[in-house]
């Protein structure tokens, strides 16, 4: 029996990294869990071989006429690529671990916004690759969300940067929406896989992180 994995999600402003902070100061058996970080040289082995793993796959899809895949994009590929056997191996099978920043918030960056190619028919088997080891490894996804008008208010007056933090109302909403929409199909691939793994939606404009955390305790509790 592998360890509970749990990734948080929503668009910017939900309330996923508060979330998060008060999910792991709970009890010792609930840990955040981070992705390997391609500055630390202790994570160079990791990345080198997830690279190796990955590259021939890559090389027989790029194409001339569509950009390269950044650095960070080919990491973000290496992380999804191994992270999860990881985690299975590092942690034991009573922990919980919480991911903010996981692999349906890397899968959404990497298909939405990475090179054409990765969007082509020839890249189906990559994608089936990966959604296949999560489906796997992910016990529950917990999506957050909240009203346009809040996330506005919360992305704006909130000390952290952000792409739209000074864009106009009606960019922000389009922005939103197109989260909104890429989260919800990279979920359906995944429930698509494993029709076992767990949604849960809350709505932070009306429900506090306490709330929603001890809510979470409960179903952590009762499965």
């Amino acid at each position: 029996m592998n360890p509970r994995m749990v990734e948080i999600v929503g668009p910017a402003g939900a309330g996923k990294t508060t979330l998060c902070n008060a999910l792991s100061h709970y009890n010792e058996s609930i840990h955040l869990g981070n992705f390997p970080d391609v500055r630390k040289i202790s994570d160079a082995p990791f990345f080198i071989w997830n690279g190796l793993q990955i590259s021939p796959a890559l090389l027989s899809l790029s194409q001339h006429n569509s950009r390269k895949l950044t650095r960070r994009e080919f990491a973000w590929l290496s992380i999804l690529n191994g992270w999860s056997a990881i985690l299975q191996r590092d942690f034991k099978n009573n922990i919980t671990i919480i991911l903010d920043q996981g692999p349906v918030y890397l899968l959404t960056e990497i298909s939405e916004f990475g090179p054409e190619y990765l969007g082509g028919k020839k890249a189906e088997n990559l994608w089936q690759d990966l959604y296949s080891r999560w489906a796997d490894a992910l016990d529950m996804i917990v999506l957050l969300d909240a009203d346009d008008i809040e996330l506005l208010k919360r992305i704006r007056t909130r000390d952290k940067e952000h792409i739209v933090k000074n864009e106009s109302i009606e960019t922000t909403f389009e922005f939103l929406a197109g989260y909104r929409k890429a989260y919800e199909r990279i979920i359906s691939n995944l429930s698509a896989i494993q029709p076992n793994l767990k949604i849960l939606r809350f709505d932070t404009t009306h429900i506090s992180p306490e709330e929603i955390a001890n809510q979470l305790l409960f179903e952590f509790d009762s499965t």
